[in-house]
């Protein structure tokens, strides 16, 4: 089995009910049983309702407008993650960890968006719609979610795009921070040179396990476009590293759902 990390819908395609099932048949015939959606809430929990067995729902909010108890209302709908992108401050500032002691007491898991943001995607205006804001990168750099891990050793944290092009960054915090995970997705991971990955994961050619065994398979692209499947080159990518580093089945079966069942699972229910 495998599940799709990161994903996102098609910006303005609601595919007609009766096409669901062969589009959700399709994407599992060519490889992907689940996706982890990340979106606003009106399109996330209307996808959610329409596909409950394809689609894992995880919100994606303005860290910066957002509040602890707006954070409880999306996890008591069904949100079983938080996604931030585009802090106005660092991740590790102060200012943002009562949203992460919130998530934590809800046993959701938060997912960053770490390193580079496409130009144009939240700058100036485009940002949540504020003039004000222009994006600074550095904010999401991996190291910040060192100082988050020690203030919430028990807080379940997914790195999308491996903190690109601070590769190391990431490395050390998921082979050091035992509830930190992260994700090849994006433009940039997969086109980087296999043997630059296999050296991480398997340098001078000897697995190292306990780093690699923190990778979830994801992919970044949109899902929900008749005829189109981005995903398979994300398949072929993970493919390539797994037998460049020599990983064993019940390695790569933690890389392809795993990781993704144990961070997503639906939390229990505590008081807010």
């Amino acid at each position: 089995m495998r599940i799709d990390s990161h994903a996102h819908g098609a910006l303005g395609w609601k595919p007609e009910p009766a096409s669901l099932p062969a589009y959700v048949a399709e994407c599992r015939r060519r490889g992907i049983e689940k996706i982890v959606l990340i979106q606003a809430e009106k399109e996330l929990f209307e996808a959610f309702d329409r596909c409950p067995d394809f689609v894992i729902p995880v919100a994606q909010v303005n860290i910066d407008a957002v509040a602890p108890d707006e954070i409880s209302r999306l996890v008591e709908r069904g949100a079983l993650g938080i996604k931030f992108i585009g802090p106005m401050h660092s991740y590790g500032d102060d200012r943002y960890f009562p949203l992460y002691e919130r998530i934590n007491r809800l046993g959701a898991t938060v997912v960053f968006h770490t390193g580079y943001l496409m130009v144009g995607l939240f700058d100036g205006a485009c940002r949540f719609g504020r003039k004000e804001s222009l994006i600074d990168i550095t904010h999401m750099r991996p190291a910040s979610i060192d100082r988050v891990v020690r203030g919430f050793p028990d807080l379940k944290i997914l790195m999308a795009h491996f903190g690109n092009p601070w590769w190391e960054e990431t490395w050390k915090m998921i082979s050091t921070h035992r509830n930190v995970y992260a994700d090849l997705s994006g433009g940039t991971a997969y086109r980087r040179s296999l043997l630059m990955w296999s050296e991480m994961f398997a340098p001078d050619g000897s697995l190292d396990a306990a780093s690699a065994g923190k990778l979830c398979f994801g992919s970044d692209t949109s899902y929900f476009i008749e005829g189109e499947f981005g995903f398979e080159r994300y398949i072929q990518f993970y493919g390539k590293l797994y037998d460049r580093a020599r990983m064993p089945p019940d390695l790569r079966e933690t890389i392809d759902s795993g990781n993704c069942l144990r961070l997503f699972m639906p939390p229990a229910k505590k008081a807010p």
